[in-house]
Formats: C-alpha cells, sequence, structure tokens
C-alpha cells in the first residue's frame, strides 16, 4: 500500500473511531449515572459509591463510573467478588465484616490505595430482557463503625429501578467500546507503519 494511501485510511480510521467514541459516551447518559455516585454517598452517609457493568463476553465486570476512580479503572471477575456475584444471582449482598474477610476487594485495596471495611451492593435489571446489566455498590458506611442495613438496601433499590435504562443502555452498547479499542489498535499499527516509513505524522 502506498503511503499516501496509508495516510487517507489513518484519517479514515481516526473519523470513524472519534464518531464511534462520541456515540459511546453519550449511551446510559453517564453525567446522570456520575451525578448518582456522587449524590448516594451523601444520602446514605458512605464513604463511596461505584456502579458496575456486566460483560458477558468474558464474565468480567467493569467499572463506569465511583466515588475518585475512573471508568474501567477496576474490572473484576464474575467469581469471587462481591459485585460479580450480585450480578450472577441477581440478589443483594450486605457485608459488613469485609475487613476480616480475604477476597477481591484487597487486590483493588492495592490497586486503588482504598480499603473497604463494609459494603451494601444491589443488582440493576434491565426489565425489557429481564437480564442482570450492572450493579450499585456502596463501600464503608459513616461514621467508622456503624453498619449498613436493609433500609439503606431499600433505598438503593429504588434508585436501581430508576436508573435501569442508563444501564441497560450502556450494558447493550458494550460492543461500540469493543469496536472503539480495536479501531484504536488499527489506527496505532498504521501510525507505526508510517512512522518507520519517516512520515511526519
Amino acid at each position: 500500500m502506498e503511503i499516501a494511501e496509508l495516510i487517507l485510511k489513518l484519517d479514515k480510521l481516526k473519523t470513524k473511531q472519534s464518531d464511534i467514541n462520541d456515540t459511546w459516551q453519550k449511551t446510559g447518559n453517564r453525567a446522570f449515572l456520575a451525578f448518582m455516585t456522587e449524590l448516594l454517598p451523601m444520602a446514605l452517609q458512605a464513604e463511596r459509591c461505584s456502579i458496575f457493568i456486566s460483560n458477558p463476553e468474558d464474565k468480567n465486570v467493569w467499572l463506569q463510573c465511583g466515588t475518585a476512580v475512573k471508568e474501567k479503572q477496576i474490572t473484576v471477575p464474575e467469581e469471587n467478588s462481591i459485585v460479580g456475584k450480585v450480578i450472577a444471582s441477581g440478589q443483594r449482598i450486605i457485608d459488613n465484616d469485609l475487613k476480616n474477610r480475604i477476597g477481591i476487594h484487597d487486590v483493588v485495596a492495592l490497586k486503588t490505595g482504598f480499603t473497604a471495611g463494609n459494603t451494601l451492593c444491589v443488582p440493576v435489571f434491565d426489565t425489557n430482557t429481564h437480564v442482570t446489566a450492572g450493579a450499585i455498590q456502596l463501600l464503608n458506611k459513616q461514621p467508622p463503625g456503624s453498619q449498613f442495613s436493609d433500609d439503606d438496601v431499600a433505598l438503593v433499590e429504588k434508585l436501581a429501578h430508576h436508573m435501569h435504562i442508563n444501564i441497560g443502555n450502556i450494558y447493550f452498547g458494550q460492543e461500540m467500546a469493543d469496536i472503539t479499542l480495536k479501531l484504536g489498535k488499527k489506527i496505532e499499527l498504521l501510525e507505526d507503519r508510517l512512522l518507520a516509513q519517516g512520515v511526519p505524522l
């Protein structure tokens, strides 16, 4: 392929990647979900809140948004993680004694520098397909030593019901993120080829 053709192909790929990424960012109204992760800790006196999305392709659960963390900064397996168990079972979990258990939360603590002492986690269902699209998790009830209660769960479950469209849209739109990732890799390969031939980008 001639250099001129490579540059043209690269420009087209960059435009396509940008369009897909813009569409992906609009999916599920991310601003609303991020706002909820700010609001919930205040409403329930918790230290942190996170919203996770299930990825049925690889049986992992990834972070959409949360307190002091970035999208996809945390990915945990569906097995052996509280969020994964909630998504797999469709059942809520309250664990007020995390500090005395060894689990995935310890790995996340090493990665983020944040230690979880207790947690509340509820599933989010897509009402059209009845699949568990994601989960909402709160960490560390405040003040220290406090415990999450059934009343806390009831409130989060009500919010989860109202957020199901947003989270469901992201769950079903994950293919867009995969396409963006693949396009990004193609663009990198093309740029490397052009740079190897001494073409300035």
